[in-house]
């Protein structure tokens, strides 16, 4: 009987298989109704070739077994194992989604935080698995899942080893070339390290559309896992955060004891994640927002918290009040000149007996002062009327002039912050 024609063949008197969801080298997955529960289930059928191969029996078994001592969310559930004519099956929960591979295959490369999102579910899963003295041994996007409801879901542990369980293959590699830790390429056991790698070049997959490694031949692109340096994720996706940058470089170490545990990668990209700024949203919702936020005028709390005298006046009335102050300084001085000089404003007639001359000892002028600086007054703005410099005592003149600015500044500086598919279980 094909694979085709299992349709509606009925499993162990319960499972009504209805609609293939995918094939591979072990068999096919199937979507079916569990006719005693009243409820749809997948259903991992081995392939008919396989029917007579204990070894692949054997590897079928396993995963059940593995994936049922587990129990965490992250791990798809096991319903049931059976056997109808001689065929192996494998009864597990039936998830809506698409695997890793298919949205690698459909989107390509995921944002950032969405990318060390799933990788940090995964490793969850693997440390459960890890410390249940379970490796994975072939993790890949095919073997990770999203369901429809943003859950992350680890599948597949066909070839997963326990502690407590002889080698599955009698010592020949199994796994997936583009995912092959370095020791294990070398012949070494796989470790819970051995996941960890291949999360490592699952996380690069996701961040920058491709594998870490390339080459023409299988054995080829394994030997790359233990002599090749990846492209800098910096360099091959320049938007990824440098933090999960250093994270997948972590996991991608060529030494085992050098690459963090799963739950310590679970926790660095979660780390990353909360600390990565979200994309810029460009549109026109976002540019008639600032546009039309209108400058905020000064206050009382802004002036206090620029360490400025607070103000309510409108910068109009600011600007006329500095306008009289600074007549009324002009006045002052011209006035405290004496009353040659006064007369000389009333008849325009140079008084007698003012020279132009200090007095003799090289004193000023009564009622003159020295000028700051650059010989202007203290808070004045330059001349006085007619190109007379304008001096006068700068005790007063310097408090009034710094508190006039204080004002001015603290509005101005105020407006320029305000205004300025579905399935389960892989085949195998």
């Amino acid at each position: 009987m094909t694979e085709q024609g299992l349709a509606p063949w009925v499993l162990g008197g319960r499972y009504r298989l209805r609609a293939r969801l995918a094939a591979g080298g072990m068999g096919a997955v199937w979507v079916a109704d569990d006719a005693v529960l009243g409820r749809q289930v997948a259903v991992k059928v081995l392939g008919e070739a396989l029917a007579g191969d204990g070894l692949a029996a054997e590897r079928l078994r396993r995963e059940a077994r593995a994936a049922a001592r587990l129990g965490h969310p992250g791990v798809a559930r096991v319903l049931d194992l059976g056997e109808d004519g001689g065929r192996p099956y494998l009864v597990m929960e039936l998830l809506r989604g698409e695997s890793l591979a298919g949205r690698l295959a459909r989107a390509g490369a995921l944002p950032p935080a969405e990318a060390a999102r799933v990788v940090a579910a995964a490793a969850d899963a693997l440390e459960a698995a890890h410390r249940a003295g379970i490796v994975h041994r072939d993790v890949k996007p095919g073997n990770v899942f999203l369901t429809r409801d943003g859950e992350v879901k680890l599948l597949d542990f066909g070839i997963a080893s326990a502690s407590n369980e002889a080698a599955l293959t009698g010592g020949d590699l199994i796994g997936t070339a583009a995912y092959l830790a370095p020791e294990r390429v070398l012949g070494h056991d796989a470790t819970p390290a051995a996941d960890v790698y291949a999360l490592g070049v699952l996380l690069y997959e996701l961040l920058a559309g491709r594998p870490p490694f390339a080459a023409d031949s299988g054995m080829a692109l394994a030997m790359a896992h233990v002599h090749a340096r990846p492209v800098p994720l910096p360099e091959a996706a320049p938007s990824v955060p440098p933090s999960l940058a250093a994270a997948c470089e972590q996991a991608l170490a060529k030494d085992p004891a050098a690459r963090p545990a799963a739950a310590t990668l679970a926790a660095l990209l979660r780390s990353t994640a909360a600390t990565t700024p979200p994309p810029p949203t460009a549109g026109p919702t976002a540019a008639a927002a600032l546009t039309a936020t209108p400058p905020r005028a000064a206050g009382p709390v802004a002036a206090r918290r620029r360490g400025r005298r607070p103000t309510a006046m409108a910068p109009g009335r600011r600007s006329r009040r500095g306008a009289l102050l600074a007549t009324g300084l002009i006045l002052a001085a011209l006035l405290a000149a004496g009353p040659s000089l006064r007369g000389l404003l009333l008849d325009g007639r140079r008084p007698s007996g003012l020279t132009g001359r200090q007095p003799a000892g090289g004193g000023q002028a009564p009622g003159l002062v020295q000028a700051p600086g650059n010989g202007q007054a203290p808070g004045l703005g330059g001349q006085a009327p007619g190109g007379a410099t304008a001096t006068t005592d700068p005790a007063p003149t310097a408090g009034l002039g710094d508190r006039a600015g204080q004002d001015d500044g603290g509005g101005s500086g105020e407006e320029g912050d305000g205004g300025g598919g579905g399935g389960s279980s892989g085949p195998g």
